[in-house]
């Protein structure tokens, strides 16, 4: 019965011990995160991303232009007889625009309008390779699916994450300008008009 006891007391520690360690853990890495994860390193972080990934989008396009098997090997390998040499110059058409719409989001990712046109054909890249699985089963999950899938994924969790430190720092950028006390108010530019009008 000693035994017992000495086994749930030993239990009890090693589960204070545990717990104690994830909360000192947990705190290190909430402050890292704080220290790292700034408007300036996830922006940097994210723009290289999606020009990695856009590089990668015009490279395919190229090989979708030369090799109209590659979509049949590599990406439609359970319906290739349905890849035809125009869905292959169609599909690289997509890749093309959608690599040069990345590449010109990493050059000017604060812009706004394209930064939602790069979010969105992430997800309508997503969405084809989902459909094409589980909807109209030309496709497998084979690497050559999952390698898009995967990235786009990626990318989609990222642009969030980015989008989210953008509107974070306009709203302190806004507070950063606006007086702290009534004090701080310049009233110069109404006391000219006024001293103009008497």
């Amino acid at each position: 019965m000693h035994e017992h006891f000495t086994y749930l007391r030993a239990k009890e520690d090693y589960r204070i011990v545990n717990g104690v360690t994830c909360l000192v853990i947990g705190e290190f890495l909430g402050s890292m995160a704080v220290k790292f994860l700034t408007k300036a390193t996830v922006l940097r972080s994210l723009q290289g991303w999606i020009c990695i990934v856009g590089l990668m989008a015009v490279g395919n396009a190229v090989s979708c232009f030369v090799d109209h098997s590659f979509l049949r090997g590599r990406l439609y390998t359970v319906a290739p007889d349905r890849v035809t040499d125009l869905a292959a110059r169609l599909f690289g058409l997509w890749t093309l625009l959608s690599g040069l719409l990345r590449i010109a989001c990493a050059f000017f990712i604060t812009v706004r309008p394209l930064y939602h046109l790069t979010f969105a054909s992430f997800v309508i890249a997503c969405g084809h390779f989902v459909a094409e699985v589980a909807v109209y089963r030309t496709a497998a999950m084979t690497v050559g699916v999952l390698t898009p899938l995967g990235i786009s994924g990626l990318s989609i969790v990222g642009m969030l994450v980015g989008y989210f430190y953008m509107n974070q720092s306009d709203e302190v950028q806004d507070n950063e300008t606006m007086p702290r006390r009534v004090e701080d108010i310049r009233f110069s530019k109404f006391r000219g008009r006024h001293a103009k009008g008497d």
